[in-house]
């Protein structure tokens, strides 16, 4: 009776995330007015009077993971994906995540050409997020969801750490069962065979609980393989405005104490790797992250 149950839910899961999916691609092919035709811009909340938020897609490259957040920062709150090029064709291979970044920053500077940037990203895409905040000079505010970072990063020389730092969010979580996380990152940025990149890849599309007969995976594993070796060469930098890093409780201490070094305030929040960015945990993520750009919204 439990394992039916829990068959259940997981097919309801994966039904909600493809319905989630196809949701997004719709409002991209509709050519918003606030975007254009080929653009990586796809506008999952385009009304608002604050400064918009513009979030960076992970390694599959799909704006769906931010569907569900958007509504929750809250109804003044514009909030914007960038989905990755390579799902529709764009080539991938030998692309860095600075060339993201300048392709990214392009796209949002057409539509937003002045003022400061609020930017964003889970896993693969917080990297990036932090890429364009050192492209551009101009970003207020960058959030950095779970991100991993190399073992041999160099910490900066004029990095601040505050023994007050890491502040744990303080829901109380239930125990879990493990589930995959992005790749583990350290040593030198060996790149992995496709073998073992396609191992990672059914690994991810488990957690986020697709369905793996679903035939629009064969397109996705280009993109996931492309932006994963991007990110295996991937070291932060130091960069100008607020940097808030957001890291899962399932993920271990060390995730957060790493980025102590790069960011202004690093945050443990409820959930893993992949269910920080699902009900019931979204919800403590969305409040850190409405009360975080209130605060630079009224510098």
């Amino acid at each position: 009776m439990t394992a039916s149950l829990a068959e259940k839910r997981r097919a309801v899961l994966r039904l909600r995330l493809r319905r989630e999916r196809e949701e997004a691609l719709a409002r991209q092919r509709q050519a918003p007015p606030d975007g254009r035709p080929g653009s990586p811009l796809v506008p999952l909340q385009p009304a608002g009077t604050r400064p918009p938020l513009f979030l960076v897609h992970a390694a599959g490259g799909s704006v769906a993971p931010y569907v569900p957040l958007a509504p929750l920062l809250g109804d003044d709150q514009p909030v914007h994906a960038l989905e990755d090029p390579g799902l529709h064709g764009a080539p991938t291979e030998g692309r860095s995540l600075a060339d993201l970044a300048a392709t990214y920053l392009a796209a949002i500077r057409q539509v937003r050409p002045d003022g400061p940037l609020h930017l964003g990203g889970w896993s693969v895409g917080g990297a990036v997020a932090l890429e364009m905040a050192r492209q551009d000079g101009d970003v207020a505010l960058t959030f950095v969801l779970d991100t991993a970072i190399p073992e041999d990063a160099a910490i900066p020389e004029d990095a601040a750490i505050p023994e007050d730092a890491a502040i744990p969010d303080g829901t109380a979580i239930p125990d879990q069962p493990a589930i995959p996380e992005e790749p583990a990152i350290s040593g030198e940025p060996a790149q992995p065979g496709d073998e073992e990149l396609r191992a990672w890849f059914d690994a991810d599309v488990a957690a986020m609980g697709a369905d793996p007969g679903d035939p629009g995976l064969a397109e996705r594993f280009p993109v996931f393989a492309a932006n994963v070796r991007a990110l295996l060469t991937f070291r932060p930098p130091r960069v100008r405005g607020r940097v808030v890093a957001l890291c899962a409780q399932g993920s271990g201490p060390g995730k957060a104490e790493r980025w102590r070094a790069w960011a202004d305030e690093t945050r443990v929040v409820a959930g893993d790797h992949y269910t920080m960015l699902r009900p019931p945990h979204i919800e403590a993520l969305a409040r850190v992250m409405r009360d975080r750009t209130s605060e630079v919204s009224a510098r």
